[in-house]
């Protein structure tokens, strides 16, 4: 809601504001402070350290907190001070992503934002019963609308907090709730949360833009909402949030729906490379012009002057805007959007300069070529893919999206980053985008050859079972993009082609052909691989990271982290004991939490721990830190992967059909695809009496948790939200039980697939984020022997 204040308030006193996310790392915040040279800062006290240590420019002059300050803002006058506002200042200015490596501000006017919200407000017939549901970031101009549209006809915006947005559920509940009538998002943000809209849920209009809307998907959502209105919209930044709109209809026809007609006091062109209009069902480029264009770019004349140009085509003096988009005319009037004529990029309704992550790319030092595209290799599913030449003979992937993440926001830091030794041309010397491969892993240190029969062998396994085209002695199973399941497919086959018998611990441990092949001599028997402590990666100089199973009882999974930690972090699996003890059955979360404890004690004696558990075993990481700190221990990490306590009073209800329960939660456990999986590939040495035990570890753990009651947590704990997923409690029912700071990482999955490797990743990389701020290394107590 301060936010809100805050921005009324400086366009009231006749300023511009520039939004600055406090998610953003400090390295772009300090560009913008310093690039925009804004002489006050508008924050409150807590988001003071996101900021740069030291302010750039003039931002430093003035800073007003709203909450410390307020007392001093409250012997303000309460009527907005008497400026001589003139309708071409600026009202704010919003950063985009940058061809030329930086980000550049869009500079727009009161006068083009008083004509879009007259224009929107009878579009969407603005009044008292308006009610906006705010949820983006206010550094996307997207935001303008949710916040401001219903202040001009007196209605509200419902702010949606970051843990409500978090979850679907509750999001719909709130809107619901709070009778909002008008929502806008991206097409995709929506369909991530469709399936669980309510059938309660009923708007009045939703506006919808950022990304091409399909016919197919307009179905969808007239399944699952009641929408009496629903409005594609398009327009860039540059033209004042949205330009063009098309309210869609019953009759629409074809896989996309069109743009529509340009707004009002718009004007929209489509024109050939001689700036001369185009007939109707012929393609070009979509130039736009009218009383919403933009001022032009902050300090950047020269830019400015080449995409605002003149337009030929009204009075002199008048501009148009070069969208580099294409498009054309349908014969009934209205536009159809055909895609991009330059190398810019649009995900999830985001704009992104490829330019500008390949100069933060170069700017690296170890990167002499960075070419960064768009891939759908899976369909539906659009991603970045960085591809770079190493100025010297070898370079680390994960290094570089760390280094970008310093830089860029969330949305810019490529989904993977491949190294070629060479980027490929065509015959004139233009690069060849079809022929840049498909994102995999592929090593790129200089390989050693197999040396011996048992080598040649594991490295045609590995290149198999990993889907690469070869692989060599010293190249790691897990970096590779190896995981648990990979890993069970992996032993089969060693054992059926080799006769050899293996664990997949023993994989854990020796990831590569050479020190794998020194093992198939003197391999353990696969109940090895149901122990207590599972090494996932066993060597490393700093404080490792403790992973605690999930109902199910194994840590296999955790091994997609080995891509994503720093290899000096050793990584340790916790595992029901009663996979292999069926009398360790423990009858308390708390009784499990100090068994483990002891193991965790032996590997490292002193802390600060790190620990890491999923559902079930967030829990149960969460007795072990308030454990620890009993003892007088410090934790250093907690973070849990979509896991809640039990809400006391609907547990017994929830519970008390247990077999009806367990049926149906069995079904849904990532634990039923491992089982398969085992079962599948024949792994000879596990017996029948094994899968009892798994499936009596699941059983007696979902039991557990109804009788667990948290201690206080002394400290911040990170917990990462599986997004696409069914109703789950509130975060909020955490706040109880940890008394720091709860940082919450929504993550675009399921709950059963957090350990699946695209989720896996984003997780490791905030992982490694918090590890990266403890100490160098461990001391020499810490140090395992």
């Amino acid at each position: 809601p301060e936010m809100v204040v805050g921005l009324m308030a400086i366009l009231k006193a006749g300023g511009a504001y520039l939004p600055l996310d406090p998610n953003y790392p400090r390295e772009r915040l300090a560009f913008m402070l310093a690039d925009a040279g804004a002489p006050v800062l508008v924050t409150q006290s807590a988001l003071q350290d996101r900021l740069p240590a030291a302010l750039p420019g003039a931002a430093s002059a003035r800073i007003v907190r709203f909450d410390a300050d307020w007392q001093a803002i409250a012997r303000k006058p309460a009527t907005a001070p008497a400026v001589a506002l003139d309708p071409s200042h600026p009202a704010y200015v919003i950063y985009t992503s940058g061809s030329t490596g930086t980000p550049k501000g869009v500079v727009v006017e009161h006068a083009s934002l008083a004509n879009k919200f007259l224009a929107l407000g009878r579009d969407f017939d603005v009044g008292t019963e308006f009610r906006s549901a705010l949820f983006i970031s206010s550094s996307f101009d997207a935001s303008i609308e949710q916040t401001l549209l219903p202040m001009i006809g007196g209605g509200a915006a419902v702010v949606i907090s970051d843990d409500v947005r978090e979850s679907p559920s509750q999001f719909w509940k709130q809107l619901d709730s709070a009778r909002v009538t008008f929502m806008s998002c991206v097409p995709s943000y929506l369909e991530s949360i469709l399936q669980q809209a309510p059938d309660t849920i009923a708007l009045k209009h939703l506006a919808l833009g950022g990304e091409a809307l399909t016919l197919q998907f307009k179905n969808k959502i007239s399944r699952h909402l009641k929408v009496s209105e629903i409005t594609n919209l398009y327009g860039p930044t540059e033209t004042t949030i949205d330009a063009i709109s098309c309210v869609v209809g019953d009759g629409d026809a074809g896989l996309s729906i069109p743009i529509g007609r340009p707004m009002a006091n718009y004007r929209a062109y489509v024109l050939d490379d001689g700036l001369e209009i185009v007939p109707a069902g012929v393609t070009g480029e979509l130039y736009i012009a009218g009383e919403g264009l933009a001022r032009g770019y902050l300090h950047r004349a020269a830019l400015t002057a080449e995409r605002f140009v003149a337009d030929p085509h009204s009075a002199a003096g008048n501009r148009m805007y070069h969208t580099g988009d294409m498009a054309r005319w349908r014969k009934d009037g209205v536009l159809e959007f055909l895609g991009r004529a330059d190398a810019q990029l649009k995900l999830r309704g985001l704009r992104i300069e490829p330019g500008e992550i390949e100069a933060a790319l170069l700017r690296q030092g170890s990167v002499a070529q960075a070419v960064v595209i768009a891939r759908e290799d899976v369909p539906g599913l659009q991603q970045l893919v960085a591809y770079v030449v190493p100025v010297g003979q070898s370079i680390a992937p994960a290094a570089l999206r760390e280094y970008l993440r310093a830089s860029l926001p969330d949305y810019m830091v490529p989904a993977a980053i491949l190294a070629l030794d060479e980027l490929p041309l065509t015959p004139n010397g233009k690069l060849d985008r079809r022929a840049l491969p498909a994102p995999e892993v592929v090593p790129i240190h200089a390989r050693r050859v197999p040396r011996t029969p048992h080598e040649e062998i594991l490295c045609g396994l590995f290149a198999d079972v990993l889907g690469v085209e070869r692989v060599g002695i010293d190249d790691n199973f897990f970096e590779l993009g190896g995981h648990s399941l990979l890993a069970i497919r992996l032993i089969s086959r060693i054992r059926s082609s080799m006769e050899a018998e293996i664990s997949i611990r023993s994989l854990f441990e020796a990831p590569t052909v050479e020190a794998l092949a020194k093992r198939l001599v003197r391999g353990r028997p696969a109940l090895s691989d149901f122990e207590v402590l599972l090494p996932i990666r066993p060597l490393g100089s700093k404080l490792p990271l403790f992973c605690v199973h999930d109902a199910g009882g194994f840590s296999w999974p955790y091994s997609k982290l080995i891509r994503h930690i720093p290899s000096e972090h050793p990584i340790y699996g916790l595992q029901a004991r009663n996979l292999t003890q069926r009398a360790g059955r423990a009858r308390s979360i708390d009784e499990m939490a100090e068994d483990y404890l002891r193991i965790v004690r032996k590997i490292q004696p002193a802390g600060p721990y790190n620990l890491l558990g999923w559902s079930f075993g967030g829990l149960v990481a969460h007795a072990i830190a308030t454990q620890l700190q009993s003892m007088g221990e410090e934790v250093a990490l907690l973070a849990l992967l979509d896991s809640y306590p039990v809400q006391h009073a609907s547990a017994q209800a929830e519970f008390d059909d247990d077999n009806e329960n367990f049926s149906r939660q069995v079904a849904i456990n990532p634990i039923m695809n491992l089982l398969d999986v085992l079962r599948r590939e024949g792994l000879s040495t596990l017996k029948e009496h094994h899968y009892e035990a798994i499936m009596d570890t699941f059983k007696n753990n979902t039991r557990l948790m109804r009788t667990f009651a948290p201690q206080r947590f002394r400290g911040a704990m990170s917990l990462f939200v599986a997004m696409v997923s069914e109703a789950k409690p509130p975060i909020d029912i955490w706040r109880s039980y940890v008394a720091g700071e709860i940082k919450v990482h929504p993550i675009d999955c399921a709950h059963d697939n957090m350990m699946d490797p695209t989720p896996a990743e984003k997780i490791g990389a905030v992982l490694a984020g918090e590890l990266g701020k403890q100490p160098a290394t461990q001391t020499t107590s810490q140090r395992r022997k």
